[in-house]
């Protein structure tokens, strides 16, 4: 793998970034959160990651799935008071520097980003929650550093875990040439369009009809950056192919038997990613493991964050009450 891979450098004083932060914000205050913005320095490769921290008490890191965006816990963290949240931009979302995963080893690049970031808040041995893409990255994780890992949440199909993959027209996006036609699909034309694509990852019309519009309004400025769709094509172009997951990055029955972890896996029976059976597969596997099913699609704490966050609270128990902050490294708040 390349030791230098093409990175995609975000200004966010650009017109894009500004718009993008703006609707971001209004999306937060909709929930009524109150968030801090932290660029934290990442050397291998060099990027500059974005976390999102909502929240005072006991800390839960939260890697999120797609593209690697943070403000879509913001359902879910309005349903999670009492505990200090702190959420990734994975590279190329949410205003973090992007980078070719082609170039990359995904998984090396996944445990180098989630350590840099809990190393930086001092997150010695912390719940993770995780979904999709970003639950596979959990995972993996958890598996490089099971001493740092408290427990888990994993949120609809982890990402390439037994024998699943992404649809196939989102592995379409990775094929060279082809890509260059449904690519551009990716990135909504238009605010009122922006939410129509989570149908395909099996959420109801129902429950998007209740999200309000500035949900649509950061999703559609985000998706504008020129960090998310080079950096969005490129990964599913590294862990997919045409057929189906990329063997090197599959989470095969073997990793999941040694994560000893206790973990709640929150699955919804319309997650078009992996079905109900393959989430039995996984707890059965994995020895500390509960399932909780919901009549959702691969998206249960942005379909009905209410339940969710009930089902983390009953699984993580009582926030402790909040406790003074130790003293950080290689943060910068912005």
């Amino acid at each position: 793998m390349n030791n230098n891979p093409p990175i995609i450098r975000i200004n966010q004083n650009d017109p894009l970034s500004q718009a993008a932060l703006a609707a971001e914000q209004r999306y937060f205050a909709h929930y009524g959160l109150a968030y801090k913005s932290h660029i934290v320095e990442m050397n291998d490769p060099q990027l500059r990651l974005r976390v999102i921290e909502v929240g005072a008490g006991p800390p839960i890191l939260m890697v999120p799935g797609g593209a690697g965006d943070a403000f879509i816990f913001a359902p879910l963290m309005a349903h999670l008071t009492g505990w200090r949240m702190i959420a990734i931009n994975r590279p190329g979302a949410g205003l973090s520097d992007g980078v070719d995963h082609r170039q990359v080893d995904v998984r090396q690049l996944a445990v180098n980003t989630i350590r840099t970031v809990a190393d930086a808040f001092d997150l010695h041995r912390v719940p993770i929650v995780g979904n999709s893409m970003g639950g596979l990255w959990s995972f993996w994780y958890t598996l490089a550093y099971p001493e740092r890992v408290s427990s888990m949440v994993q949120m609809g199909c982890p990402a390439l875990a037994l024998n699943t993959s992404a649809p196939f027209f989102m592995r379409l996006i990775g094929v060279p040439g082809i890509n260059r036609f449904v690519a551009p699909q990716m990135r909504p034309k238009s605010v009122e369009k922006t939410l129509e694509g989570l149908r395909f990852q099996g959420s109801s019309q129902e429950d998007i009809d209740r999200m309000p519009r500035a949900a649509a309004e950061v999703a559609y400025h985000m998706y504008q950056l020129p960090t998310y769709l080079e950096s969005w094509k490129s990964l599913v172009g590294a862990v997919a192919t045409v057929t189906g997951a990329n063997p090197h990055y599959q989470l095969r029955a073997e990793a999941l038997a040694q994560v000893k972890q206790p973990l709640q896996f929150i699955w919804g029976d319309n997650d078009v990613f992996g079905d109900l059976d393959v989430a039995r597969q996984a707890t059965h596997i994995i020895p500390n493991a509960q399932l909780h099913a919901m009549p959702t699609g691969l998206l249960p704490f942005l379909d009905q964050p209410e339940e969710t966050g009930a089902v983390i609270r009953d699984f993580l128990g009582t926030p402790e009450q909040p406790v003074l902050a130790g003293e950080r490294a290689a943060v910068a708040p912005v």
